[in-house]
């Protein structure tokens, strides 16, 4: 992990520039297109899977429910505000695509953290 503190505000960059990219997409008028159902929830799902891996590099000291109730949040907001676009729905199953990419950011943070603890 001390070779990756000099490439820690690159992090930064990167977490913020995927959050605000998800949020953006999340809450335009259209959403994106996907051909087929399962791609939403990959988008879904990649996508906070991603903002959580990004916020561990970015933000390594963060206690992991607090990492983890930040990025379901930023799904249930994006879902709230959906809900008020007339051509956006808000659906449930978008929130556990939402949390499955959280707990899969969380499990592969932990594994990782584990595997560096057993090499020493």
């Amino acid at each position: 992990m001390r070779q990756w503190v000099r490439f820690r505000t690159v992090f930064k960059i990167l977490f913020f520039a995927v959050l605000a990219l998800g949020i953006y997409l999340g809450m335009t008028p259209a959403p994106p297109a996907a051909l087929h159902v399962w791609n939403a929830y990959f988008y879904h799902a990649g996508g906070l899977l991603a903002c959580t891996v990004l916020n561990f590099l970015a933000f390594p000291r963060w206690y992991w429910w607090v990492r983890g109730l930040l990025m379901f949040l930023v799904g249930v907001a994006v879902e709230y505000v959906q809900s008020f676009h007339p051509t956006r729905s808000a659906d449930i199953t978008d929130i556990y695509a939402n949390t499955g990419g959280v707990v899969v950011g969380l499990v592969l943070i932990w594994l990782f953290q584990w595997w560096r603890r057993s090499r020493r």
